[in-house]
């Protein structure tokens, strides 16, 4: 099987680099369909701030951080766990006032692989997530939910990859078509760049947007990321700074 290289962020595949660099599912919103080496946790974390516009100003939401725990105890599956603060605010006729704040409902889930053989240039995985109305008051959605993806990969050339997400999220008893589709780009060993169109469907609305971003390979086991997204048929945009962390088990 290829090795994954810094661009993997986007969960693609494009190129050798070295054994057990790491792979991560930030900063962009298309799910890696690759799972973490067997044994291994890794800890995926960012910082996110997203502006809507309302009557009077702006409302923003803050992720302070946002976290992703992903622990392998096969080579074809990983569980996963993830877990928010949030702070929202609103932006008003010149006053700052805090409208919601808390941790949000954490999503326990699994990544299995479904397809991957030596010397196929395609990668499949489900995704799927329960969340639990676990947060705090003023942020949960008091009732249960389900996020599914299917995840897919393709390795396109030895500085291109491609990879997009079809889902189906339940929440709040109502259904969420997702899409996502991601084109990385190698700058070199250490630096790779995305661009991706993404969006849903939900309650017979399309919201269409676009976001971009750069990560940096610090080491095969520690990356940094930064990202910038903006809505395509409604107003939004967003920012992102982020990190990743390997631990491999001990041989």
């Amino acid at each position: 099987m290829k090795q994954f290289f810094v661009i993997l962020f986007v969960g693609l595949g494009c190129g050798v680099l070295r054994a057990q660099t790491i792979n991560t599912d930030r900063p962009d919103q298309t799910e890696s369909s690759a799972v973490v080496p067997a044994g291994s946790f890794q800890w995926e974390c960012g910082f996110s701030s997203t502006w809507r516009p309302t009557f009077g100003g702006t409302f923003r939401e803050l992720a302070l951080p946002n976290s992703l725990f992903r622990v392998s105890l096969h080579e074809k599956f990983e569980l996963r766990v993830v877990h928010q603060l949030n702070r929202n605010a609103q932006l008003a006729w010149g006053a700052d006032d805090v409208v919601l704040e808390g941790t949000s409902d954490v999503q326990i889930g699994t990544k299995i692989q479904l397809w991957q053989r030596e010397g196929s240039r395609t990668e499949v995985a489900y995704l799927g997530h329960a969340v639990l109305p676990t947060g705090d008051s003023e942020v949960t959605g008091f009732d249960y939910g389900m996020v599914n993806k299917l995840c897919i990969s393709h390795d396109v050339g030895p500085a291109w990859a491609l990879g997009y997400n079809l889902g189906y999220d339940l929440a709040d008893g109502r259904g969420t078509f997702t899409y996502a589709m991601a084109i990385g780009k190698a700058i070199n060993d250490r630096f790779g760049l995305y661009f991706e169109p993404y969006g849903e469907l939900v309650s017979g609305s399309h919201y269409a947007s676009f976001d971009a971003g750069l990560t940096l390979l610090a080491s095969d086991q520690w990356q940094w990321d930064i990202s910038y997204g903006t809505g395509i048929n409604h107003r939004m945009n967003y920012t992102a700074l982020g990190f990743s962390w390997l631990v491999l088990p001990n041989r």
